[in-house]
């Protein structure tokens, strides 16, 4: 089979009882055909068919190819195997859609190694290293469509893709309407001054300028990072819109970004005439950025050029202020208020931990909401990753009625580093919550967050 010059992928498909079966996958020909083959007990090949009419080679190694933990599995077989398995992320064409994993790292592990622990699977598997700056020395606040935003030691923002190892690096901090670089004699950067006041024009400041070292603004100014696609399913030329949930006040700046990093490399700030509007989520949704305040009224934001134009489409449903309110659109399309509930840390039991959650459906003609006991067959992911409805129809091993969470209280995850974080699965059917791994991997450094891989490279 090796020194025919043709590139293979080899995998492994988990069959029913001990009938496991090895495929083998012509690469170099899925242009023009598509060759399966089945290795006989006698190690004979047995042709399979051609694809070439059913859709082209791209289509069928899609739907052939496995779900990922099956390729992790095969490449812990032998070197050459392992291989094989990152040539076939380095192409590409990796497209099945994925279950959901917990992405965290482990610092006895090396700077640069990470952890994915698979819910289909029930287990951890070990990521090929990523491109510098090492993983542990980042940040994450957020995870969109397979991709981590990540903040490195100058604080500067960049997507990667865990999967592929694909970076992009985001327009610089020192573009934030709020940030001013600061440079010294020799016009190196030393610093970063924030500027503090609201949404609301003519500005008014609250304080004067505030200074912050490279590598602490960024535990200041980030709260949460969405993006509004796929990166890797943009057409060539085509852009994504990065929506950025930042202090002071919870405030809103976007950039649009082209392929691996081109576009104007620049944050647009996102002024309005509304006061007290400081954000706590932000999805996309049909067509235009959706996000609610901390009293739940929705404003609806549609990227036109360099401005958003704003539509309030719900009013507030608090008279206070909820540290931890999402909003998540579910499988049937209605839109949802999501509001969890915590305890507050002390200093016998320095850590927070979730208790219950409120779920409400909201009613766009009435302006009210609804509150649902039941999800149905969804499962849905809250914390600093994208808030999301996943059914479980479509990925059968997640648990139906049940909450995959994990830790986004800003201001107490950056004075806490080191303490375990809250990271489980909440069901709504028992108000229970369970952990996820033994030993747990909240002790870890960035926070452990929620994300659906994505194996398509930026074309």
């Amino acid at each position: 089979m090796e020194g025919d010059g043709v590139k293979r992928a080899v995998v492994v498909v988990a069959g029913d009882d001990d009938d496991d079966e090895l495929f083998e996958l012509d690469i170099a020909m899925l242009d023009r055909h598509y060759y399966h083959h089945q290795l006989d007990d006698d190690d004979r090949i047995r042709s399979e068919g051609e694809g070439e009419e059913d859709g082209g080679g791209d289509a069928l190694l899609a739907n052939c190819l496995l779900p990922f933990p099956d390729l992790f599995s095969s490449a812990a077989v032998c070197a050459s195997w392992r291989a094989t398995f990152r040539a076939l992320f380095g192409l590409g064409i990796y497209t099945r859609p994925q279950t959901l994993c917990l992405f965290y790292t482990s610092t006895a592990a090396g700077a640069r190694v990470s952890e994915l622990y698979s819910v289909a699977a029930g287990m951890s598997y070990t990521l090929p290293d990523l491109p510098d700056p090492p993983i542990t020395e980042r940040y994450i606040f957020g995870a969109s469509h397979g991709w981590l935003v990540t903040a490195d030691a100058r604080s500067e923002l960049h997507l990667l893709n865990p999967a592929t190892g694909e970076q992009v690096e985001l327009p610089s901090i020192t573009s934030v309407e709020h940030v001013a670089a600061v440079l010294d004699g020799a016009d190196e950067l030393v610093r970063y001054d924030l500027s503090f006041y609201g949404t609301v024009i003519p500005r008014r400041e609250t304080q004067p300028p505030q200074p912050y070292g490279l590598d602490e603004l960024r535990e200041v100014l980030y709260i949460k990072v969405v993006l509004s696609c796929d990166p890797s399913r943009c057409g060539a030329g085509d852009d994504y819109v990065v929506m950025l949930i930042h202090n002071p006040n919870r405030q809103l700046s976007f950039a649009r970004v082209i392929g691996l990093g081109g576009g104007e490399r620049r944050w647009h700030w996102v002024s309005n005439s509304l006061p007290c509007a400081e954000y706590s989520d932000c999805i996309y949704h049909d067509g235009a950025f959706h996000a609610m305040i901390l009293q739940g009224r929705i404003h609806r934001y549609t990227i036109q050029g360099s401005r958003a134009k704003l539509d309030v489409v719900f009013e507030d449903t608090l008279p206070y202020i909820a540290d931890h309110m999402y909003v998540a659109r579910t499988s049937s399309g209605n839109l949802l208020q999501i509001w969890r509930i915590t305890d507050d840390p002390t200093d016998e039991l320095p850590e927070m931990h979730t208790l219950d959650f409120d779920i409400y459906k909201i009613d766009f003609d009435k302006q009210d909401i609804l509150n649902i006991d039941t999800l149905g067959d969804d499962a849905f992911i809250v914390g600093n990753s994208y808030t999301c409805f996943l059914s479980t129809m479509d990925f059968p091993k997640l648990l139906p009625g049940c909450v995959y969470f994990n830790e986004h209280s800003e201001y107490w995850l950056m004075d806490s580093k080191d303490t375990r974080k809250d990271i489980g699965i909440y069901s709504f059917e028992d108000k229970s919550v369970q952990e996820l791994v033994s030993p747990h991997p909240g002790l870890t450094w960035p926070n452990p967050i929620w994300i659906m891989l994505s194996f398509t490279k930026i074309k």
